[in-house]
């Protein structure tokens, strides 16, 4: 059979998957598209009819005013700080939580999980009221502090039950010839179990950094200061009273767009072999 009959036979019957699959693929990747197109253009091109995808005249000149005439810098170290100290906040307790629910077996376990399981189900948005009071209670508001605590908070019951699959699929002959040969459940947890799940936490640590980094709402209401604003909050203050300058505001959301792109691409291999690895078991 040749090479083109075998890919025929492959794709035989999948159409509908496939066109769906492209479908899909366009509705995230057009609209990034048409950000950089506008990130590109004049103030008079942003306006043109009919609107053109390719820029006749292309300029750098957008980013190169985002970057050293607004404070897009300063939201980008904002949120770097803030995602990264929130993300090892949150692996930090979670990752414990995730090893015993999944090694031990103790009477309030499956109700644990089942609250856990309902508090991921809660929208952050409907919480907002009693997290500001919360928050303003503890005197963090308008501070980075009070934010990473919030955030850390309400993505440790998503980040247990990701790594608990992940731990669930360890063979569990391995704990019990650690435990034979007289270590702790501390050491145990330490110098075998991290190590055999390290893809499953690399792709819980990218998903809580992407979380973190686009996160708006929470932000919008914690942080009162400009100077403490992170980027989805930094590009939102950009927007004026009685007119937005839209190629600046592209520009600055391309800026901010790539260190999380980046760091996708760098750690793409440990994030794909963190899901492919987490879907099996033994």
């Amino acid at each position: 059979m040749s090479r083109a009959s075998r890919v025929g036979v492959l794709l035989r019957g999948r159409w509908p998957l496939i066109l769906a699959l492209l479908g899909i693929t366009l509705v995230f990747v057009v609209p990034q598209l048409w950000l950089l197109s506008l990130s590109l253009k004049h103030k008079a091109a942003v306006y043109q009819y009919p609107p053109r995808l390719v820029p006749e005249d292309p300029t750098l000149a957008n980013y190169s005013f985002a970057l050293w005439r607004t404070q897009v810098p300063w939201y980008l170290w904002n949120s770097l700080k803030v995602a990264l100290l929130a993300t090892l906040l949150t692996l930090a307790a979670s990752l414990p939580a995730a090893y015993v629910l999944s090694r031990e077996r103790f009477r309030s376990r499956a109700p644990i999980l089942g609250g856990l399981l309902t508090m991921q189900m809660l929208s952050p948005v409907v919480l907002l009221v009693p997290i500001y009071g919360l928050v303003q209670a503890l005197r963090l508001v308008d501070t980075h502090a009070g934010l990473i605590l919030v955030y850390a908070s309400l993505q440790v019951p998503f980040t247990i039950w990701l790594m608990k699959a992940f731990f669930d699929g360890l063979p569990p002959a391995l704990f019990d010839a650690a435990r034979v040969d007289g270590a702790s459940r501390w050491l145990t947890f330490r110098r075998i179990a991290l190590p055999l799940v390290a893809p499953g936490l690399a792709a819980a640590g990218i998903l809580n950094l992407a979380a973190y980094w686009a996160e708006f709402s929470l932000a919008l209401v914690l942080l009162d200061s400009q100077a403490r604003f992170t980027v989805p909050v930094g590009l939102f203050s950009l927007q004026g009273a009685y007119e937005t300058e839209w190629h600046i505001v592209a520009a600055a959301s391309i800026v901010g767009l790539v260190p999380v792109i980046a760091a996708f691409v760098a750690l793409q291999r440990h994030f794909i072999a963190g899901l492919t690895a987490g879907s099996v078991k033994g």
